[in-house]
């Protein structure tokens, strides 16, 4: 269970990291994409 719901969580990060790296200009939107990251990064952490 763990192992799937981490990658789901990879899955759902990368899709964000690159989405917001294909959007070009928006600063405010990469920026949220960003913070987003990590807070999914740390939280698949301390599962």
């Amino acid at each position: 269970m763990n192992m799937m719901k981490t990658m789901m969580v990879g899955a759902l990060g990368f899709a964000m990291g690159a989405g917001a790296m294909l959007m070009p200009g928006n600063q405010k939107m990469k920026r949220q994409a960003q913070r987003s990251m990590d807070k999914i990064v740390r939280m698949a952490k301390s599962w």
